[in-house]
């Protein structure tokens, strides 16, 4: 059985696309203040955590996050199911967290020589991603080339890289150097595949491990509560408290996974009647909800953003409540029921930021992704009746989220700028909103062309 639910590759591709596309775009082009991460606004960039309010821009990460958490119940409880002892899915789980803890350090180090004029060391980082492609390969066990073979010849390259960066570049290698959004996600992955674990039979434990991690957020947002369990500093690079916080986004992506896995195992539709008006309303309705949400909070209408959150809410289970429950219609209520609390927590938390990261941040993030999800289940299950998938080129970036992202930095923008052409492209946008938006536009598409190229052709990273 295909354990594979398109919603979740289209939402992740879709995650990889903003990513790409908001790092990408021009910032000499005089865009608005919404193009950009909230706190660090135009026109001079400088981080400002007194500004409050999320763009769009700031969604990214949580939403990668979320469906990081919402794969959990079909790897780690595929791997139960086909007979893995927890002990064997426990090994598995650490081997994932040294891999991605071992790909943010060399993405980290090899940008330590960031250079878009010299060829050397563009050479250099593209040689680096090569050694990535190698080590981090799925390679197929049918095929008459060893996987382990492959993967340690990708070490290797890297070594030999990394090598020559310290020695011919005189770069200071360290562990400190390294990609903090992989560093990040490393972390979510140990300590969320282990509460899955301990809770997936136990939903009230993970209530409760929930609960406790937004207490301990909110009560240390406020006051200086968990100072006492700082991490020793020649360990903070690889384990660090501050990003047990995200487990607030991963653990509502867990349980929608559960659903969906439970809805799949169980062989139900994820939305039963996609045709009818009141599936169809809904549906527009969640999709509708996440740019009114961003809007409302970046505008600083947050009464706006309640009073509708809760009119959708009642107005649905007013309609809907005495249907039968799917799996989109749980993740709907459950997004609704998270996003209301996501708001009312702006003004206790003196309102919304990204940076620093607080409790109102993580639950609005998290209720608009379950929201997204019921919308993007809704649509899947109505094409479906029609033999059409829901988008193929999100979801087959989707599947293979670490070569898109890294592919950018490593191979496209070095590219793009020794031929000459990024330095056209950046004269063009100066002050130049249009040209801005196409600049970031230019590098997204392009990731999205050789990454579906590279999961058409069965080329897949461990992720």
């Amino acid at each position: 059985m295909n354990d594979r639910i398109e919603s979740i590759d289209v939402l992740r591709g879709l995650t990889i696309f903003l990513m790409v596309l908001c790092g990408n775009i021009a910032w000499n082009a005089g865009l608005p203040a919404w193009m950009f991460h909230c706190q660090v606004p135009p026109p001079d960039y400088i981080f400002n955590p007194e500004v409050k309010g999320i763009t769009w821009v700031d969604l990214v990460f949580p939403l990668f996050i979320f469906t990081m958490g919402a794969s959990m119940p079909f790897s780690l409880g595929g791997k139960l199911r086909r007979g893995h002892s927890i002990g064997q899915v426990s090994l598995e789980v650490l081997k994932r967290w040294l891999t991605l803890a071992a790909f943010g350090l060399v993405l980290g180090n090899a940008d330590l020589i960031v250079s878009n004029q010299e060829p050397l060391k563009i050479l250099l980082r593209v040689g680096i991603w090569i050694g990535l492609f190698l080590s981090l390969w799925r390679v197929p066990q049918k095929g008459r080339i060893k996987g382990w073979m492959v993967n340690l010849a990708g070490v290797l390259v890297i070594i030999a890289l990394l090598t020559i960066e310290k020695f011919a570049f005189g770069v200071k290698l360290s562990v400190h150097s390294n990609n903090i959004i992989i560093m990040i996600l490393s972390f979510l992955a140990l300590a969320g595949s282990f509460i899955w674990l301990l809770s997936r039979e136990k939903l009230w434990l993970r209530a409760v491990i929930l609960l406790v991690i937004c207490a301990l957020k909110e009560l240390s947002w406020h006051t200086e509560l968990l100072d006492f369990l700082a991490i020793p500093q020649g360990l903070n690079w690889l384990i660090n408290w501050d990003y047990a916080q995200y487990l607030v986004i991963s653990i509502i992506g867990m349980s929608m996974g559960d659903i969906l896995s439970k809805a799949r195992l169980e062989k139900r539709p994820m939305c039963e009647q996609p045709k009818s008006w009141k599936e169809i309303v809904f549906g527009v309705a969640g999709m509708l909800m996440l740019p009114f949400i961003v809007w409302a909070l970046f505008k600083r209408k947050c009464f706006l953003a309640m009073d509708v959150t809760v009119a959708i809410g009642l107005l649905y289970v007013f309609l809907c409540g005495r249907q039968k429950d799917t799996a989109n219609s749980l993740i709907m209520k459950m997004g609704m029921v998270i996003l209301a609390f996501g708001i009312a927590f702006d003004p206790i938390d003196g309102g919304i930021t990204k940076d620093y990261c607080n409790l109102s941040y993580m639950l609005t993030t998290g209720g608009l992704a379950c929201l997204l999800t019921a919308s993007l289940l809704w649509l899947e299950t109505l094409l479906k009746e029609k033999n059409k998938p829901l988008c193929t080129p999100l979801s087959l970036v989707g599947q293979n989220p670490m070569a898109a992202y890294t592919m950018p930095g490593m191979i496209l923008n070095p590219l793009f700028y020794i031929t000459g052409l990024g330095s056209i492209v950046d004269a063009a946008c100066s002050g130049n909103p249009l040209m801005g938006v196409c600049r970031g536009l230019i590098i997204t598409l392009a990731m999205m062309a050789l990454t579906c190229l590279l999961s058409k052709k069965k080329l897949y990273w461990r992720s």
